[in-house]
């Protein structure tokens, strides 16, 4: 029994190497020493057999989870993939490990059978990414020892990977998005193993579940291609268990799809007791054909609507257009295009400005188009908006006219104004005309200026108001211009003498004062013409002041426009003047309007030099002996 039971633990340690380090054989057997021949042969391994990536998405831009093309509707892709890795790490048994190192060759040369498959449903923002793989890997090795019942060893290893997880999408931007996903990791690693020719065989297996957690990023790199970049890490059966995958995916139609990267994967299992270790990392390129079906109906194509407002003006009124889109992509930027057939239209967005100066009266239709230039189909959506342009009637401004004061002399003014308003609110501009006078503009007033040659006349002066239209009213209002009395002779209406008073020779004392009053009496009954007053000095009163007689003639005009109930006469009609030697007097003549006075030689006062008084007397000549107190004392 001692020799066969030899040849059994041999046979055992050969079915061990071969099922650690499957299809590293060619590296030679494991130096593994069994304490406890019998209880070898249940001892579960396998090689570690490829493991799907995570599902190539169909399509990863902006349709999975965008409202624009899918909505909330589920979509589906399933993938077929392969993953070509190599493995090492360390395996074990009953606390006796071994290196296991195999290139991808050695893997393929030992495969038997392969199920690869990887599915994701997707909707709104949820995703659920599902792989599941199977394969099987045999292999007949001949004993390396001499037994003539035992000539060679079968094993045949299968290992299952099933990877289910649900995730969120929290980032869903044009150029980012990322989902956060959970969930397990199911493994499965079984052993049957068979000697040739005998028929004698065993069986084996294990079986463990991690949990996981992590996150994958999406890059689009255009309408079609996108990075793609996961991981996720976990434990629970085994110590860890974690792996990274980068792809690239790119979409042939919205169908059909194929991705290519890398995948790295990291189990370390190794439960109480050290009955079995496997302890590996599994890492190699990976591809895979996508096909994707569902996600509602087709994306509705993207539409517009335009509106003109208002739908019905004038000649010449501005018309505002605006366009509305719908079913764009609302992260893109849209680009606009205005036009209309016969009318000036203006705008780059989504509102325009119609001109419709000089446009016939009829009916018209302003357009718009609307486009997505990230987009490459169905990126375009046009629509227009009808506006009427009707005749314009006859609505002219209204006008009144109205002057201020209503009859003037020659050299006088009257001011003529215009009140005036549109129906249609237009703006108004002003034009004037008269019949006579000098007439001055200024805007919804004028100023008339009557002439000689309009004496005995009446002038009318016309006003007008004019819209933006050339729509316009008149109004008049009428000036009269009193006729020249015939021209009079001056009368000489006597004087005042400065006899009585010889300490103050220039004032007006009471005699004057009669005197002056009746003046007044006789001016105020005349209309028209003026009164001068001339004063007068004597030989003696020269000498001393030769101003005195200035002084007279307006302290005359003083008191005959002074008074402590009102003025007894206008101040205009009065001109004082400056005579000669003649006596101590103020003579008054009466100048009829358009007479000239001649009668004496005499020169105007100027009276903001010399001014009037009542109880003062105006400053000596100087070098002379004053024979009265200076002025303004």
């Amino acid at each position: 029994m001692k020799p066969y039971c030899k040849n059994l633990f041999m046979v055992v340690a050969v079915t061990l190497t071969l099922m650690l380090c499957l299809p590293a054989v060619a590296q030679g057997p494991a130096d593994l020493t069994v304490a406890d021949p019998a209880a070898a042969a249940p001892a579960p391994t396998a090689t570690p057999a490829p493991a799907p990536a995570d599902p190539v998405p169909a399509n990863p831009v902006p349709q999975l989870g965008g409202s624009n093309t899918y909505g909330d509707s589920w979509r589906v892709g399933i993938s077929i993939y392969g993953w070509f890795p190599a493995t090492h790490g360390t395996v074990g048994i009953l606390g006796h490990d071994a290196s296991a190192n195999a290139s991808f060759s050695d893997i393929f040369h030992t495969l038997k059978g392969i199920i690869p498959l990887a599915v994701e449903a997707d909707k709104g923002r949820f995703v659920m990414p599902i792989d599941f793989l199977w394969m099987k890997l045999g292999y007949d090795k001949q004993i390396p020892f001499d037994d003539p019942n035992q000539a060679s060893i079968n094993v045949h290893l299968t290992q299952s990977i099933f990877t289910p997880k649900l995730g969120y999408r929290v980032v869903d931007g044009e150029h980012l998005k990322m989902d956060v996903v959970g969930g397990i990791r199911y493994w499965h690693l079984g052993q049957d193993t068979t000697l040739e020719p005998s028929g004698i065989g065993f069986s084996k297996s294990a079986n463990w579940v991690d949990g996981l957690g992590g996150a994958r990023f999406l890059l689009p790199l255009g309408e079609k291609a996108t990075v793609m970049i996961a991981g996720d890490a976990g434990a629970g059966g085994a110590n860890l268990d974690y792996q990274v995958v980068g792809l690239l995916n790119y979409n042939f139609t919205p169908r059909w799809g194929l991705g290519v990267g890398w995948r790295y994967l990291d189990v370390d299992y190794r439960p109480g007791g050290h009955q079995f270790v496997y302890d590996m990392i599994i890492t190699g390129p990976v591809a895979g054909l996508v096909f994707n079906f569902g996600g509602g109906k087709p994306p509705v194509p993207p539409s517009a609507s335009c509106s003109a407002s208002p739908t019905e003006v004038f000649p010449g009124d501005p018309v505002n257009a605006t366009i509305s889109t719908q079913y764009f992509n609302p992260k893109h930027t849209l680009t606009y295009e205005w036009g209309s057939a016969g009318a000036k239209v203006s705008g780059t967005g989504t509102s325009a400005s119609v001109d419709t100066t000089g446009l016939a009266p009829g009916s018209y239709t302003v357009t718009a188009t609307a486009t997505d230039e990230k987009e490459k189909k169905n990126n375009v959506a046009s629509c227009s908006a009808g506006f009427t342009v009707k005749a314009r009637p006859n609505y002219p401004p209204t006008a009144s006219c109205s002057a201020s004061p209503s009859a003037i002399a020659i050299n006088q003014s009257a001011t003529v104004s215009i009140t005036a308003s549109s129906p249609e609110n237009r703006p108004l501009t002003y034009a004037w005309t008269s019949t006579g006078g000098q007439l001055t503009a200024n805007g919804t007033s004028a100023t008339l200026v009557a002439t000689n040659a309009d004496a005995g006349s009446t002038i009318t002066v016309t006003g007008t108001a004019t819209d933006d239209h050339n729509l316009s009213t008149s109004c008049t209002a009428n000036v009269t211009v009193p006729a020249v009395q015939k021209v009079s002779e001056v009368e000489d209406w006597g004087e005042c003498t400065f006899e009585k008073n010889p300490k103050k020779p220039w004032r007006v004392d009471n005699d004057c004062k009669d005197v002056l009053d009746k003046l007044a009496l006789r001016v105020q009954q005349m209309p028209n013409g003026k009164v001068a007053i001339v004063g007068f000095t004597d030989q003696e009163e020269v000498v001393n002041n030769e101003q005195l007689g200035a002084q007279r003639a307006v302290n005359v005009k003083y008191y005959l426009t002074t008074d402590e109930i009102g003025p007894k006469l206008d101040a205009t009609r009065l001109e004082p003047r400056k005579g000669g030697v003649k006596g101590k007097t103020a003579h008054f003549y009466f100048v009829p309007q358009g007479a000239t006075f001649t009668q004496e030689e005499s020169v105007t006062v100027d009276e903001s030099v010399v001014k009037g008084q009542s109880r003062t007397a105006p400053a000596p000549k100087k070098g002379k002996k004053a024979s009265t107190p200076p002025p303004n004392q």
